[in-house]
This record gives structure tokens, C-alpha cells and sequence, in this order.
């Protein structure tokens, strides 16, 4: 698991206590199972954010047949849990990748979301007079699904 720097740590802790008496309310992640090609995005809309809300949900990033580079990102969502905002994922052929996010919604306006962006193939490291030929191809496609809850 990698450990985020601890400036991080303070600025999500700083902005939990700021929010935490104003969340009560839950904020819904409108899920399902998106399959995205590369240069497509898998996105899901949240709702229930129109005050500083909780959202609780996990997502399964799988059926990679390739090498793939996905990109996380979101809008109105402050990650509390240990996928950022921004943060590189990258998955081998047949990986199967779970997470359970856990986040502050901040939305008054509407036009939360979180995304995940299929950026291309993760490069391969070779160096002079290694075998590169098991690096494998890039993924034709990854299907993301997401759902509401951490279960």
C-alpha cells in the first residue's frame, strides 16, 4: 500500500474536520459497469452533494487484456481514502484491481463525479540487452465498475 506524504495526510485530515459537521448526509454515486477503450473515460455522477455529504463506494477496474494506464479523477470530490484525485494506476493483462472509496462531496452547484481515464499503455522498462519481448501489448479495453458502498 502506498503511504501518502504526510503534507497530504494533514491537508485531508484539515479538510475532514472543516466538513465533518456539516456531513451528515450520504452522497449517491449513480454506479454501473463501464468498458473504455483508450482515450475514453469511465464516468459516474454523484448526487447528494449540495451540502459537504459522505461518499462511500467501490469500484473494480478489470478484463484488461493488455497493458493499460488509467487515470483517476474527479470533480467536487475530496478523497479521504487512499485513491487521489490524479493518481496513475496501472494494470497488467487479467489484473484485477479493487477499490473502496471514501470521500467529502462538495457540490452546491451540481457536476460532482469521479472518472477514470484510460490514458494508453504503460511503457515498458528495458534496458540494453534485456529481453523486452514479454512486456506485452497495450489493452484493447478495461471495463470499470462502480457502485455505492465499501462491501
Amino acid at each position: 500500500m502506498k503511504i501518502p506524504p504526510i503534507s497530504t495526510m494533514l491537508h485531508r485530515a484539515a479538510v475532514l474536520a472543516a466538513l465533518l459537521p456539516a456531513a451528515a448526509q450520504a452522497a449517491t454515486l449513480d454506479g454501473g459497469s463501464i468498458t473504455i477503450r483508450q482515450g475514453e473515460q469511465a464516468k459516474f455522477p454523484i448526487t447528494g452533494g449540495a451540502t459537504p455529504s459522505d461518499l462511500r463506494a467501490r469500484c473494480t477496474l478489470d478484463e484488461v487484456g493488455g497493458s493499460a494506464s488509467l487515470m483517476f479523477d474527479g470533480e467536487h470530490y475530496i478523497a479521504m481514502s487512499d485513491l487521489a484525485v490524479g493518481e496513475a494506476i496501472t494494470l497488467t493483462r487479467g489484473e484485477r484491481r479493487d477499490y473502496a472509496l471514501a470521500g467529502v462531496v462538495d457540490a452546491p452547484a451540481g457536476g460532482a463525479y469521479i472518472a477514470f481515464n484510460f490514458t494508453g499503455a504503460a511503457a515498458a522498462m528495458c534496458f540494453p540487452g534485456m529481453a523486452c519481448d514479454g512486456a506485452g501489448g497495450s489493452a484493447a479495453s478495461v471495463t470499470v465498475t462502480c457502485r455505492n458502498g465499501t462491501d
